[in-house]
């Protein structure tokens, strides 16, 4: 998985929002530590539990899970794309001068901070390098995600050969359809295309 940005997110205010809150956990829960043990057990012993550990603990849950919170995505236009999408897609091939259908399933795993966009076909895998401009939001369309990636071709498929490109998606508002298109790198692969998704039924 590699980084990617929601354009408009203001991750910088959440992470220091996520530090802040650390502070204020660590310090209530090191004092009610104390005055608990000072008052049911009468020992006086300063518990120590660093801000540091508490905003690790935070990070990690809001990262895995609350991000994906109905509130957080509808205020910040954060879209969740994970899960497996049906892909039909329609080659072009510059150098045979033909045009050729081809289907596969895209599969997108995604955290608040970290995203990878795998493709795989009869023939080859390709996966997402890094995202290009990030996760841009357009009222009334969806959401545009374009992606640098690599793409290595099956073992028995020799008569290709492992290239890179680049991929535009346009998510649906509802993140249950895309559609795009992809340039393969010409040296490689003189191709480009289109891509049709449609979100696999869970």
């Amino acid at each position: 998985m590699h980084e990617y940005a929601v354009i408009g997110h203001p991750r910088e205010k959440v992470i220091f929002a996520i530090a802040l809150a650390s502070v204020f956990i660590s310090n209530f829960t090191n004092d009610y530590i104390y005055q608990w043990l000072k008052c049911y057990l009468n020992i006086t012993y300063t518990f120590a539990l660093s801000s540091f550990t508490v905003f690790a603990i935070l990070y990690i849950i809001f990262n895995k899970w609350l991000w994906k919170l109905n509130t957080f995505k509808n205020l910040f236009h954060f879209p969740n794309l994970n899960g497996e999408w049906e892909c039909k897609g329609l080659s072009n091939n510059i150098s045979l001068n033909k045009k050729f259908d081809w289907e596969g399933t895209v599969t997108i795993t995604q955290s608040w901070d970290k995203i990878l966009i795998s493709l795989k076909t009869k023939t080859s895998t390709s996966n997402s390098k890094s995202v290009t401009g990030g996760i841009r939001y357009f009222a009334g369309v969806g959401y545009e995600l374009s992606y640098h990636y690599e793409n290595i071709p099956n073992a028995s498929s020799s008569d290709l050969q492992k290239h890179e490109g680049f991929c535009i998606l346009t998510f649906s508002e509802n993140k249950e359809t895309a559609e795009g298109c992809y340039f393969n790198n010409i040296k490689d692969r003189a191709s480009y295309g289109e891509m049709n998704l449609s979100r696999s039924e869970k």
